[in-house]
């Protein structure tokens, strides 16, 4: 009897070891539309998820102010491009892996679909007039200030900073650039070369 016990209490804990090591590939929407691949615990997708929720409840009223914001200042020519903004999301790709080195091989056959070009038509045409390409440079240089606009106020609501998709946002100071690492890039090219 004693015995029989002891096989389901061990048979439960490793059960919860197995659930405790499971791995998932998620895929993050950053607020700019840009999406990337992780490979997270079942703590840390929740501990996401969490975020991108509270993220998503601040994110309506925080671009209602920055639209009224941007309409008072009279140098802004352009309208407000918040609507180009968009709430981050989070959701799993397939099932749970409980081996690490499956879930890491799926990123890489992911990450080499993502980065397949797409065909733009665009591309293929003539060159664009002077004139298209200032204006969608004023365009994207509105989007920018309205991206930042709307990151700050949700930090500021939330009391903490903005994430954008897994890194967080800090707005550009003068003549800074920002620089995103890239930490899954550096580990592929090493494991290739052991190969």
């Amino acid at each position: 009897m004693k015995a029989t016990k002891f096989v389901m209490v061990a048979l439960m804990g490793l059960t919860g070891m197995v659930r405790a090591e499971s791995v998932s590939i998620v895929q993050i929407t950053d607020m700019r539309g840009q999406s990337e691949f992780e490979i997270e615990t079942h703590d840390q997708y929740t501990n996401l998820v969490k975020q991108v929720k509270d993220e998503v409840t601040v994110f309506p009223s925080a671009v209602a102010e920055c639209k009224k914001e941007w309409e008072a200042n009279k140098d802004n020519k352009l309208p407000f491009q918040g609507n180009r903004v968009k709430p981050r999301s989070v959701k799993k790709v397939g099932a749970d892996f409980t081996d690490r080195a499956k879930a890491e091989k799926k990123l890489e056959q992911l990450g080499k679909r993502s980065d397949k070009p797409k065909d733009d038509k665009k591309s293929k045409s003539a060159k664009p007039k002077e004139e298209e390409v200032k204006k969608e440079e004023e365009r994207a240089k509105a989007f920018d200030t309205a991206f930042e606009m709307i990151t700050t106020k949700m930090g500021e609501k939330l009391k903490r900073p903005v994430e954008n998709s897994g890194l967080s946002f800090a707005p550009k100071k003068d003549g800074e650039k920002k620089e995103e690492p890239k930490k899954e890039e550096p580990k592929k090219d090493e494991k290739k070369a052991v190969k």
